[in-house]
């Protein structure tokens, strides 16, 4: 058929047993005079599921190019200009980006709530509007903002008022609602609608302990399609979902439909790909220095997802960094919670997912399954959790440990007592043999303590004893010189949970006058709170790969981690079918746990770790409940987010293959 002249009818009966990609793509594009680009072309075994769709909408999937995402920001104070560079370099249809954290959503809501009304809203997001509106208006790029936070009307009321004053008043704005619950979770004293723990099913909201100040749904991409369907230049959102702005504004160029899962589940990924702004183009990532010159001032990256869902992933031309099958990966493994990845609007199964080159700075991702939603959503719950203060101290020279223990029982005299809800008294790092300067021998033992109430850990509760021991203390003394980090702040507690898509008012305002509400999902699935995890089935002997060395994980090993809440997750893979093979049998739970060392919290067995491997991309995973403290919003740790544990863990001592070593290091 493919040497026969172009028949939409002959070719689409093709189309309905399944076409490759590739062979498809070339068919097209010789055959069909506006063709062109329209798929994306990886020569891999990915076959497209068409036939539940008309003839006449099956054609226009595959002839419309794909669309073009640019993601501007992957955290709150990212780069100050990125919107402008995507503006001027990134030839984008729509331009997204991450303002919103599990720390800052809760630090707005105070914010609004104690400093000023009118505030609230992430004015980074403001400022670089400011900076590119003319560009945005004059190529007709459509923006999709997290960035309303605590306080999206007043977001929403700036921008409009922006739009006027520079002559685009017939520019739409829209904002969408129903991401602030704190009504409902606080309604009869959090009473009216039971809430359980997200992992915790046991743990309820009622038993917590603390006073809950606002409550943020998960809300989806539903809002922003009709938004942008109705006209929508500009939409301004608060807490939904991460994915959310790329999933909508790809499901409103595509024209899909709430039960199109397949073509929603590969947007989700995309936007997975690159919500966290560079780290898909380089940064944050183990094999940073096949890269270190060009690590400067990182672009930003973009997603190209076309009918079917499938993306490919680039980036900016303006900045350093690159784009490559790795850092995609590595991106892929952050923050996830196992094979699947649940969403409002969808459910990726990413167990078959696979990643290929498609060119410089351009990776193709498939394989991902798409399956009806939950009829729940993650609601994050956050209260004031108190007060507290910190020190830290510098050691170097000879007996570090016998001083530290001196210091820590020091310390523990003064607030022997104390009211603190928490004392950490930790010692971090080890100084070089024989150093060449003292910096080289120099550690840190940080003193960290919370309170609940701020008189507990007042200037005289907490610092002024820290003054009292400078006199009395270990040979070498000296400490941070910023006292003010031994003055009490406030902290939040948080509290992740489930609630009902059908509980929440998702709705959507516009500038032009046009409201609509968003119905829930009419089509979902109930997925297990307690993950698949298993083991390796069928592990290789490592013995049969030949004779080993006793060195880093990390010299072949790539990884990458960080933290949904209180639990961390660790991806780790390796560049060869071979290397998986000896990855994924040495890496059981059990071996796993070992690795942590004493960050095992010393073999506490009721903690949890869940195990997934994922072959398409040579990866192992894993998941450690309750892992981090409490999280980043109240967390002891000084790596509260989980982002370093992948690369302790790299330079943990293993048995390697010689064979593997010879291919060289990462």
């Amino acid at each position: 058929e493919l040497d026969k002249p172009w028949h939409p009818r002959l070719s689409l009966e093709r189309i309905r047993c399944g076409v490759r990609v590739f062979a498809l793509h070339k068919y097209l594009s010789t055959h069909i005079p506006t063709g062109g680009p329209i798929l994306a072309a990886s020569h891999s075994s990915y076959f497209f599921s068409l036939n539940r769709y008309p003839h006449e909408q099956v054609l226009a999937m595959l002839q419309k190019a794909p669309i073009r995402i640019g993601n501007v920001s992957g955290a709150t104070g990212d780069h100050p200009h990125a919107m402008l560079r995507m503006v001027r370099s990134g030839n984008v249809d729509v331009i997204t980006g991450d303002w919103l954290s599990e720390m800052n959503i809760a630090w707005n809501a105070i914010t609004k709530q104690e400093v000023d009304s009118n505030l609230g809203y992430e004015n980074g997001f403001f400022e670089q509007l400011e900076e590119c509106l003319d560009g945005i208006m004059e190529r007709n790029i459509r923006v999709v903002t997290n960035a309303g936070a605590l306080n999206t009307q007043m977001l929403y009321q700036k921008v409009q008022k922006l739009c006027q004053d520079r002559g685009y008043g017939d520019s739409v704005v829209a904002a969408v609602f129903g991401d602030d619950v704190s009504d409902i979770v606080m309604m009869d004293g959090g009473k009216a609608l039971p809430i359980s723990h997200l992992d915790h099913p046991d743990q309820s909201l009622s038993d917590w302990g603390f006073s809950p100040c606002c409550a943020t749904a998960y809300i989806g991409c539903w809002g922003i399609v009709e938004a942008l369907r109705a006209g929508a230049q500009i939409v301004i959102c608060g807490r939904c979902t991460d994915a959310s702005p790329v999933m909508g504004a790809a499901a409103w160029y595509h024209g899909w439909k709430e039960d199109q899962h397949e073509e929603l589940a590969g947007s989700l990924l995309a936007a997975h790909l690159i919500e966290c702004g560079p780290y898909v183009v380089g940064a944050n990532f183990s094999g940073f220095k096949e890269f270190l010159p060009d690590l400067v001032d990182l672009a930003f990256p973009i997603a190209e997802i076309d009918g079917t869902g499938r993306c490919k992933i680039s980036r900016t031309e303006e900045g350093g960094g690159h784009v490559t099958k790795n850092t995609v990966i590595a991106q892929l493994l952050y923050e996830l919670q196992g094979h699947l990845y649940l969403n409002p609007d969808v459910v990726a199964d990413l167990s078959g997912v696979s990643v290929e080159t498609v060119a410089e700075n351009c990776i193709s991702v498939a394989g991902v399954r798409g399956l009806p939603p939950p009829s729940t959503t993650k609601v994050m719950i956050a209260a004031k959790g108190g007060f507290q203060a910190e020190a830290t101290f510098y050691i170097n020279g000879l007996d570090v440990r016998e001083k530290a223990d001196m210091m820590r029982r020091q310390l523990e005299n003064a607030y022997k007592n104390s009211n603190f809800s928490r004392l950490s008294i930790e010692l971090y790092g080890t100084p070089a043999s024989n150093p060449q300067s003292q910096q080289e021998g120099t550690v840190f033992l940080r003193v960290f303590a919370q309170a609940r109430r701020i008189e507990d850990i007042s200037v005289h509760k907490f610092k002024i004893p820290i003054y009292a021991l400078r006199m009395q203390s270990y040979p070498g003394y000296h400490m941070n010189l910023d006292f003010r980090t031994m003055e009490p702040k406030p902290f939040m507690e948080m509290f992740p949970a489930l609630m009902p898509v059908s509980a929440i008012d998702h709705r959507v305002e516009m500038s032009n006058g046009t409201t609509c509400k968003i119905k829930p999902p009419s089509h979902t699935q109930t997925y297990p709170v307690i993950r698949p995890s298993s083991d390796a089935l069928e592990p290789a002997d490592l013995l049969s790969f030949g004779p080993t060395k006793f060195t880093a994980l990390g010299t072949i090993v790539h990884g990458r981690s960080g933290d949904k809440g209180d639990n961390s997750n660790v991806g780790f893979f390796v560049r060869n079918a071979d290397e998986y093979e000896w990855l994924r049998s040495l890496l059981s739970v059990a071996t796993f746990k070992k690795l942590l060392g004493n960050d095992w919290f010393k073999g506490n067995t009721d903690r949890r770790v869940e195990r997934v491997e994922f072959p398409g991309i040579l990866a192992v995973h894993f998941r450690v409940l309750d892992n981090l403290n409490g999280g980043i919003a109240s967390s002891d740790r000084v790596d509260g987010l989980g982002k370093g544990v992948a690369e302790y863990l790299r330079s943990k001592y293993v048995d390697i293959p010689l064979v593997f070593l010879e291919r060289g290091s990462i």
